[in-house]
């Protein structure tokens, strides 16, 4: 039976994932017919699940879905790996986040050799970016499900009332939000962006990397301590302060969608995955009216973050066969195809190109949209944040840091050194 497991049971299930792995890691493998996979509360769940009773159909295996809030989910699936147990097979991860961490303590089971054993999954069709986000130690560590990044949606009618044109540079940014804020004698919002500290690393960086800059340097250190890495905090702080909503260091994407869909922003810097919540007919003041746009190019081009989320198998399963089973059937071209319907970006290029799914961005919305978001892959970088073991403390360092500048509280050359002197020890785990 298939089961959903919310907050108000969590902790029972993490004590049974306890109470199953001790010790050799032994545990319910189960039967080699059946699966248990953990999964985060994310459209792409809502989209496969749906579809799971197909594939028991097709291929014989039952599969056990446990469903849980992204955070909670994470310690689910932390604990169980910790225990060693064989009760999880399958489990949704962000590589970009804990891939160092959970490749080093060796819970993911390659998936190399299956996939070059399958005659047509066709790791190929996958984006470089995106197949760079699901390896670690020269190892792919799951099959990406989704593919996302920054991009700029603006109020189209907005900026023809102005009369201002759209920016495509990170010099233009701020001129054109200043003109807007002048021009609409400040009742409008020029831009919403992230400021919430552990929310902002993924729309920060695209200004770093554009910028020709890395989150660390070659030898694996800390790369703020340059006036260039400052120049990129004084502009996002800057952006974020003089031409964002009040309220904007607490802000993530909830709030700022919310503001652009409202009608109350002309600009929204954020995940192209918003483009469901900003331009729903049933809730949207603004569908059918927006634009969509590459990330600003700065002094090296227009390079926003790419983010994939992945399905992994764990090193602990006694059901590999039949998991690889269910992640190849998940992450192939026609279930992908299928997850289009439910608004899924596919992360597969021969997918993304099919009549079938580019017939249905029949608007100029969506047509930016893919457009802009086909850029995000190819040119994208995959790191969010400093990549290592200590991933969610180092984003949190970068945030707060950047914080204290939109609110007036430090300066950007502070905010930069700040930085260096927290990631350093952090970045110094990875050598462990």
């Amino acid at each position: 039976m298939r089961q959903k497991m919310l907050s108000a049971g969590f902790a029972l299930a993490l004590v049974g994932g306890l109470a199953v792995g001790c010790g050799d890691g032994g545990g319910s493998g189960g039967d080699a017919n059946e699966i248990s996979i953990v999964m985060s509360n994310h459209p792409w769940q809502k989209a496969i699940e749906p579809l799971i009773g197909e594939f028991e159909k097709s291929s014989g295996v039952k599969v056990n879905v446990q469903t849980f809030a992204e955070q909670q989910a994470r310690d689910k699936i932390s604990l169980t790996l910790q225990s060693r147990s064989s009760s999880m097979d399958v489990f949704m991860t962000l590589p970009s986040r804990e891939g160092l961490q959970f490749a080093k303590a060796g819970y993911y089971a390659p998936l190399d050799d299956y996939m070059s054993k399958s005659g047509s999954y066709d790791v190929a069709d996958f984006p470089a970016a995106v197949k760079t986000g699901m390896t670690v130690q020269d190892k792919t560590i799951a099959a990406p499900v989704n593919v996302e990044g920054v991009v700029l949606f603006y109020n189209k009618d907005l900026f023809a009332q102005y009369g201002v044109t759209p920016p495509k540079t990170l010099d233009e940014l701020p001129t054109v939000a200043a003109e807007i804020k002048r021009k609409s004698a400040g009742k409008v919002t020029p831009i919403a962006l992230r400021g919430q500290s552990a929310a902002l690393p993924f729309t920060f960086g695209p200004f770093l990397h554009s910028q020709g800059l890395e989150w660390t340097k070659p030898d694996g250190t800390p790369n703020f301590d340059t006036p260039a890495a400052a120049d990129v905090i004084n502009r996002y702080a800057t952006l974020a302060r003089d031409f964002g909503p009040p309220g904007v260091a607490n802000n993530t994407f909830t709030q700022s969608s919310a503001l652009f869909a409202a009608g109350n922003a002309a600009m929204e810097l954020e995940s192209s995955n918003e483009i469901g919540s900003v331009n729903d007919p049933k809730t949207s003041k603004v569908s059918g009216k927006i634009g969509v746009l590459d990330f600003p190019a700065g002094s090296a081009g227009s390079k926003s973050t790419v983010l994939n989320w992945g399905i992994a198998m764990s090193s602990y399963s006694k059901n590999k066969d039949a998991a690889w089973k269910f992640i190849e059937w998940a992450t192939g071209k026609a279930t992908q195809l299928k997850l289009t319907e439910g608004g899924i970006a596919p992360p597969r290029t021969s997918v993304a190109q099919d009549k079938s799914y580019t017939d249905t961005l029949n608007t100029d919305t969506l047509k930016e949209w893919a457009a802009a978001l086909a850029n995000v892959q190819t040119s994208g970088s995959t790191e969010v944040g400093p990549v290592g073991v200590a991933a969610p403390e180092m984003r949190k360092v970068v945030g707060e840091a950047v914080g204290k500048v939109i609110l007036g509280q430090s300066d950007a050359d502070t905010a930069a050194k700040e930085i260096q002197t927290g990631l350093t020890p952090l970045l110094a785990k990875n050598a462990g």
